[in-house]
């Protein structure tokens, strides 16, 4: 029996622009259902003074233990109309050389000792755990896909600040450090942190005596995750306090909970109204890979369902992500091991997100990078994203994207980032394809984080 809600509507005309009040998922979906033809934001060059303003920023919260409150209101605005969610907040306890503690929207994660363990307050006989794999950001990134929270970044995510301004909003993943000034906000002085990109532009407003961020806020005009002609803004507030008493704090209360294989198995989401679709569509494991015809770097083609019978690993990359450079060379490993094993396997490192928009253009720019690297990425077959529809298709949130598709065209895993203990993982992964461990598909209601 399929269920409906109804949704109240609160409209305010303030001036010429009409204020709409709408619940959360109804702006997520909203969102989600717009993809855009336009994934292939050119990132601008980053300025030495905002990066080494943000990298005094992530230094001062990774310093010392940081009890974080961070709040955001998303809106939505198109021409005159802005939709607006009530407030989310979370909380996050940073404590270095210890890990993280994390509380919002009903869940509550610790990341300690290697591990990820998530608990949600609407299901108190389940627990989900994993190993983070050496990354602790990458790990929350993998079990909740979208997370529009840029402490997480600041306080787990990379060192260098232009690579760190890339994750700071899962939904603008081109974001470089390209401004900073000093301003007055409600008479106190401050520092204003600017990053953009084509598609996104952000700003941190930090107080200049501690290094801490005080607001921020997101604007994605263009690109996958919002609309022709739409806007989606992300307002942020802070408050930092000390950490009062961290044993209690890291302890997650497992004992006698049943262990699930998925962050969205855990939590119970509300009904969906009637027609509307879940988060995420055409991505979860379980679902058909989305099909794609792209140009290699010579006359071959890569086209998915030429490849039917084998089993698929295509990783996004771009060559300005450091992350994506890392892991080149050992998915040129992961190929020659699978044809020295005699595995229907390929690989496919999967180039998106250029300024060069121009086949020949960026063949000659690939094979150059590629020749650069050395002997570590021979034998690499590369296939170009050229206008970014695979990465769109894909709904790639962040590079490197790392999706696994079995031999009848069904996604089995998709994981961003890469870090300590990626490589072990993709190889665990396919192995356990091959041996039958290939996991049950993932019904539409869990595909909803």
């Amino acid at each position: 029996m399929s269920e409906s809600i109804s949704i109240s509507i609160r409209v305010a005309v303030v001036g010429k622009r009409r204020f709409v009040a709408l619940s959360p998922i109804m702006i997520a979906i909203g969102v989600f259902l717009g993809g855009s033809n336009h994934a292939n934001a050119q990132m601008r060059d980053e300025d030495p003074a905002a990066s080494q303003a943000l990298a005094a920023v992530i230094a001062a919260i990774r310093a010392e233990p940081w009890v974080i409150q961070e709040k955001v209101t998303v809106s939505t605005i198109d021409g005159d109309d802005i939709a607006t969610a009530p407030p989310r907040e979370a909380t996050w306890t940073l404590v270095p050389d210890r890990g993280m503690v994390g509380v919002f929207d009903g869940f509550r994660i610790v990341l300690s000792e290697g591990q990820i363990r998530t608990i949600h307050d609407s299901s108190e006989g389940l627990f989900f755990e994993n190993s983070d794999g050496g990354s602790r950001y990458y790990a929350l990134l993998n079990a909740f896909s979208d997370l529009p929270w840029p402490a997480l970044a600041l306080g787990l995510g990379e060192q260098i600040p232009a690579e760190c301004a890339m994750q700071l909003h899962s939904r603008a993943p081109w974001l470089q450090p390209t401004s900073v000034k000093m301003v007055e906000v409600d008479g106190a002085s401050r520092r204003r942190i600017g990053l953009s990109s084509d598609y996104e532009e952000m700003r941190i407003d930090v107080d200049p005596k501690t290094d801490l961020p005080v607001t921020a806020s997101v604007t994605i005009h263009d690109g996958l995750f919002v609309k022709d002609g739409i806007e989606l803004e992300y307002v942020y507030s802070y408050v930092f306090g000390p950490v009062q008493d961290a044993e209690s704090t890291f302890r997650i209360p497992i004992r006698d909970r049943q262990r699930v294989d998925s962050v969205a198995a855990l939590a119970r989401p509300a009904p969906l109204a009637a027609g509307d679709r879940p988060r995420g569509e055409g991505l979860a494991p379980g679902r058909t890979a989305p099909e794609f015809d792209l140009a290699g770097l010579g006359p071959e083609r890569f086209k998915l369902s030429d490849l039917k019978g084998k089993v698929i690993v295509l990783d996004f990359w771009a060559t300005w992500c450091g992350p994506c450079r890392a892991a080149l060379p050992g998915l040129a490993e992961l190929s020659k091991w699978g044809i020295e094993n005699g595995l229907p396997l390929e690989v496919i490192a999967l180039n998106t997100s250029e300024q060069s928009k121009d086949l020949e253009t960026r063949r000659k720019r690939i094979a150059a990078f590629l020749k650069e690297q050395g002997p570590d990425l021979d034998g690499l077959r590369v296939a170009l994203d050229l206008d970014g529809k695979a990465a769109g298709a894909y709904r790639v949130r962040g590079l490197p994207t790392t999706v696994i598709i079995d031999a009848d065209g069904r996604v089995v895993s998709v994981r961003s980032g890469f870090g300590p203990g990626s490589e072990k993982r993709l190889r665990e992964d396919i192995l356990n394809l091959f041996e039958g461990g290939d996991p049950a598909p993932q019904k539409a209601s869990e595909d909803l984080l």
